[in-house]
């Protein structure tokens, strides 16, 4: 394959030939009907990735990840997730902020925001952290949703490397925002740091009043 033109067109051709329109039907249902499906699960699609990306890595890595960003079937975005999966964090360029951003605001829904967010936008931070208050800004005041529960959640791999201070702040920010996924973001994150330090976790949860969804994930594992 020479181009991502003919990289696309044979990941469909295999896609399509393993296919199952019932369960495109119900991968639709299941994402509220947002997105078309060609009806591949994952299991299929990744026993066709383990030879399609290795033909494919000498194209140009951005190019083929929006080419298939662009595809009508959500199945196109989900290899392109996978691409940015095996992106290593210093094979990112500073440049690469603008690019995470439009795929987070494209298209957007849990599905692809939160590894977006918590593996791609996670590993770039961690190669350039002088941006994090950049990005943090910049989402945080953009009136996206799906950015503003990135800020929540890129650093959810983070481990004892977590700003807790920002992710404090940021859930102070966002605890009035009663929209479902923000919700379930402060609780997912605070879930996820309370592995790493259960004390700060109950010691924060004791200062502020979660509810709903947010406090049951918070409360999980304390």
């Amino acid at each position: 394959m020479q181009s991502v033109s003919e990289a696309i067109s044979y990941l469909r051709e295999a896609l399509e030939k393993v296919a199952d329109p019932e369960k495109a039907q119900g991968m639709r249902a299941y994402m509220k009907n947002h997105f078309f499906y060609i009806g591949v699960q994952s299991d299929k699609r990744n026993a066709i990735l383990k030879e399609w990306i290795p033909s494919v890595r000498h194209l140009n890595h951005w190019e083929l990840i929006f080419a298939l960003w662009d595809e009508r079937e959500r199945e196109f975005q989900y290899v392109a997730l996978e691409l940015l999966k095996k992106r290593r964090s210093k094979d990112f360029q500073p440049d690469d902020l603008y690019k995470i951003r439009e795929l987070i605001i494209s298209k957007s829904w849990w599905d692809t925001v939160d590894l977006l967010a918590s593996d791609t936008l996670g590993k770039f931070l961690k190669q350039y952290p002088e941006y994090t208050t950049q990005i943090v800004k910049d989402y945080r005041n953009s009136g996206n949703m799906w950015l503003m529960r990135s800020t929540l959640i890129f650093q959810l791999k983070y481990k004892d490397k977590t700003d807790f201070e920002l992710l404090k702040a940021l859930i102070l920010e966002f605890n009035v925002i009663k929209e479902f996924f923000i919700q379930k973001a402060i609780g997912w994150s605070l879930r996820q740091y309370s592995k790493t330090d259960p004390a700060a976790v109950r010691n924060f949860l004791d200062q502020i009043e979660l509810k709903g969804v947010a406090k049951r994930e918070a409360e999980k594992y304390i």
